[in-house]
């Protein structure tokens, strides 16, 4: 299934990233409001993150709309660490250390 958009935004968190030159720029992670497949069973929680990566939208699967919910904070997670290990410099939320994205993150350093 392709995204293009994320239809209904119901959750924002912005983010810090301190990068090694020196630049601090903004980042932007959107949730959207988990729906139902149009064609299968389950559902898919939407989100984009902006400012960092590849900004397209993505999306977590379950098979109801709590658990779509559930998978998508870990997946955002993940896709948060992946990008800062790629990137380099700090990534935090709201004064937090670095590295406190304020998701779920596996096997933390």
């Amino acid at each position: 299934m392709d995204l293009n958009e994320i239809q209904e935004v119901i959750a924002t968190r912005e983010l810090s990233l301190d990068e090694p030159q020196g630049i601090t720029r903004k980042v932007t992670v959107s949730i959207g409001k988990p729906e139902p497949f149009p064609d299968a069973e389950g559902c898919y929680c939407p989100f984009q993150i902006l400012g960092i990566g590849s900004e397209t939208v993505k999306y977590a699967a379950g098979i109801d709309a709590v658990q779509a919910l559930q998978l998508v904070m870990v997946m955002i997670g993940a896709t948060l660490q992946l990008y800062t290990k790629e990137i380099g410099g700090n990534l935090q939320w709201d004064g937090n250390s670095p590295g406190d994205f304020g998701f779920p993150i596996s096997n933390p350093e």
